[in-house]
């Protein structure tokens, strides 16, 4: 006993076929709709949206760059900043070191040696010894050229 199947498709108008017809129909189809020439759907000028999508993958990239600049900009200021007080202290460390190694160096030479006693209280306080005669020059008088 055969069975009669209803197909309802736009290709057939006729609504009872045989089992046989059925599967050389649906097999055919398949077939006729891969054989069937494809409709692209392609643009008449492929270039200009290849320009397009090229200039807004760059400006989607640019807006990208835009913002991280825009969220980071702050910390780099505050950085750049940081770095400059950073040297600046530095160079008054240095510069504090340098002064404290020259007085650790004058206390050891005023502890420890006699004539450095000697010569600092002769040019300072303006000691001097029994017989001895001290010239200074008067810082206010002229230089004289000698001729």
């Amino acid at each position: 006993m055969r069975k009669r199947i209803r197909v309802r498709n736009a290709f057939h108008t006729a609504n009872n076929y045989t089992q046989k017809s059925e599967l050389e129909f649906f097999l055919n189809w398949d077939i006729n709709l891969v054989m069937q020439p494809i409709r692209s759907k392609r643009r008449k000028n492929p270039e200009v949206w290849h320009s397009v999508n090229r200039f807004l993958i760059v400006l989607i990239f640019a807006g990208g760059a835009a913002i991280a600049l825009a969220a980071f900009y702050p910390e780099i200021r505050r950085h750049k900043s940081l770095s400059m007080q950073l040297a600046e202290e530095q160079a008054s460390l240095t510069a504090e070191q340098l002064t404290k190694a020259r007085r650790e160096r004058e206390v050891h030479l005023l502890k420890n040696d006699k004539e450095y006693v000697e010569i600092i209280a002769r040019d300072r306080i303006g000691v001097m010894k029994e017989g001895e005669t001290i010239f200074r020059p008067d810082p206010s008088a002229p230089a004289q050229s000698r001729n």
